[in-house]
């Protein structure tokens, strides 16, 4: 019958150790909203800045950027769009990564 408190010990204490990493979770969540990078497109004509969590908060064009063709100043937008997006990206991961020690949760991100 011992063993089988041993079991129960150990889900409880996987159940803690879950109950943690969601709140951590939460709490990283917090942070990358706080979070901003700045993507920018070759030559720095626009950059766009985007939360941690990948909400867009701002584009920036400077008016060099106007004398180009529209298919250019897409180009451009787009560029930095990824730039931004991939950032926030890397960051999220890394912010996970240290959060999880490396194992991969599903489900939180």
């Amino acid at each position: 019958m011992a063993k089988g408190f041993g079991q129960f010990a150990q889900m409880q204490e996987a159940l803690k150790k879950a109950k943690q990493v969601q709140q951590d979770a939460t709490r990283l969540q917090d942070e990358l909203a706080d979070t901003t990078v700045v993507g920018t497109a070759p030559g720095g004509l626009v950059k766009v800045t985007m939360s941690g969590n990948q909400e867009p908060i701002s584009i920036s064009i400077d008016p060099e950027a106007l004398k180009e063709d529209l298919g250019m100043l897409e180009d451009l937008v787009l560029t930095a769009f990824k730039d931004a997006y991939t950032q926030s990206t890397d960051l999220m991961r890394n912010k996970m990564s240290d959060l999880t020690g490396g194992i991969s949760v599903p489900g939180l991100f």
